[in-house]
């Protein structure tokens, strides 16, 4: 893949996980996705 194509995908998946975030936070779902991020550091991190 070319720099381009690249640098296109990164933008999609940046405005999708915005997207999700928004949704989460509008749906009061926050909490529910804290909880998995903390949920997914920890095991990178350990």
């Amino acid at each position: 893949m070319d720099i381009p194509e690249r640098r296109v995908i990164g933008a999609l998946l940046l405005l999708l996980g915005v997207s999700f975030l928004a949704v989460s936070i509008y749906t009061g779902q926050l909490n529910n996705v804290v909880e998995m991020l903390k949920t997914a550091f920890k095991t990178v991190t350990t």
